[in-house]
């Protein structure tokens, strides 16, 4: 790409090409925090899943049905999932900051480990074993390590439950330290039109590390989703007002947000760090494209018109018209100065003092 950039530049193209490279570290599920999970079998061999976060297009139900079916052996269409029900969800903390399944993920892992463990101490007294040798049976349900036709199917497990107390759930809260760190980087190619100052995204690749990964197909599409917000933001998307404060783009036919013929081929990779703070080694990825994309694609654009114009800088979004002034400020010698001094109200700011550092000011 580089020598693609350097032939363009050489023969003074019209279309310039830029790079753009974009690395981050974010928090997710700031500070921690705290998640409600349940998990019941009934009387049908069924399962149910009760947390306190609440997806809206995210994939909760699956990756949370993924854990449990892990857990007990339970097929996925044979599980139900609860959420934002009041009724039946006691408490929660929602979803933000890219924490469900880091931490509702968790709680739900934690209480289906419980099940099974009141379940394997069902099927040991029913089936006269020791519980030690009580596994997951292939054919569902539970049996006995060595003997295939030693076992007992969570219906009837169920129904042992109840008749020993109480029906065969976990409720648990888990709570996790502290904030959780993915990181990753991002890389843009685009191309501008320096006579119009349209720029046209070309590729974009992004390796993103969200720790352990439950679902890939999940993930990439987190990462699809936030490329094409990330993206938007740094070409398109704006909010504009009148000299009166009116906002001009206040519907979908004015605020310019992309479709699928304006972006460009995504790809997607990831590596895994497992964070310590989690049984499941879960950090968030819902936020992380969208944190890696913006400056990537910013960077590129200014990258076709740094080398041989001077651009050093576009505000965001770079629409035409920023591109295209930019130029013709470079062409006539009229850049700003990169340096802006602060406004004088910063003057005025109390300093504060720190003690670690002996008293001196920060």
């Amino acid at each position: 790409m580089r020598a693609e950039q350097a032939k363009r530049r050489a023969n003074g193209d019209v279309r310039q090409l830029g790079l753009g490279l974009g690395v981050y570290v974010e928090v997710t599920s700031g500070g921690g925090g705290q998640e409600y999970g349940a998990v019941t079998v009934h009387d049908d061999g069924s399962a149910t899943i009760a947390v306190g976060t609440s997806g809206h297009g995210q994939g909760h139900p699956t990756s949370f049905s993924m854990l449990v079916s892990d857990a007990l052996g339970i097929p996925m269409d044979q599980i139900t999932f609860v959420q934002s029900d009041t009724a039946l969800v006691p408490r929660g903390g929602g979803t933000g900051g890219s924490r469900s399944l880091q931490v509702g993920g968790n709680a739900v892992n934690l209480a289906a480990g419980a099940v099974l463990r009141r379940a394997r101490d069902l099927a040991a007294n029913l089936l006269e074993a020791n519980v030690d040798d009580v596994m997951l049976a292939e054919g569902g349900g539970l049996g006995v390590r060595g003997v295939p036709t030693a076992t007992v199917s969570w219906s009837e497990l169920a129904v042992a439950a109840q008749a020993d107390g109480g029906p065969l759930e976990a409720a648990l809260d888990f709570q996790q330290a502290d904030g959780t760190f993915p990181f990753g980087a991002h890389l843009s190619v685009v191309e501008v039109d320096t006579e119009t100052g349209f720029v046209k995204p070309l590729r974009h690749l992004a390796v993103d590390d969200c720790g352990r990964i439950l679902n890939p197909l999940i993930v990439q599409g987190q990462q699809h989703g936030g490329m094409a917000q990330g993206i938007a933001q740094a070409l398109w998307e704006q909010f504009v007002y009148d000299e009166d404060g009116n906002p001009q783009t206040g519907t979908l036919v004015d605020y310019t947000i992309p479709t699928a013929a304006d972006l460009p081929p995504l790809q997607t990779a990831n590596t895994e760090t497992p964070t310590p703070l989690n049984p499941l080694g879960a950090k968030g990825i819902g936020e992380s494209a969208t944190i890696g994309s913006t400056p990537a694609v910013q960077n590129a654009v200014v990258d076709a018109l740094a080398g041989h114009l001077g651009v050093r800088h576009i505000d965001m979004p770079c629409t035409p018209q920023r591109v295209w002034s930019a130029i013709s400020a470079a062409r006539s010698g009229t850049l700003p100065a990169l340096w802006r001094e602060p406004p004088a109200a910063l003057a005025d700011l109390p300093v504060r003092t720190s003690r670690a550092s002996g008293g001196e000011a920060i």
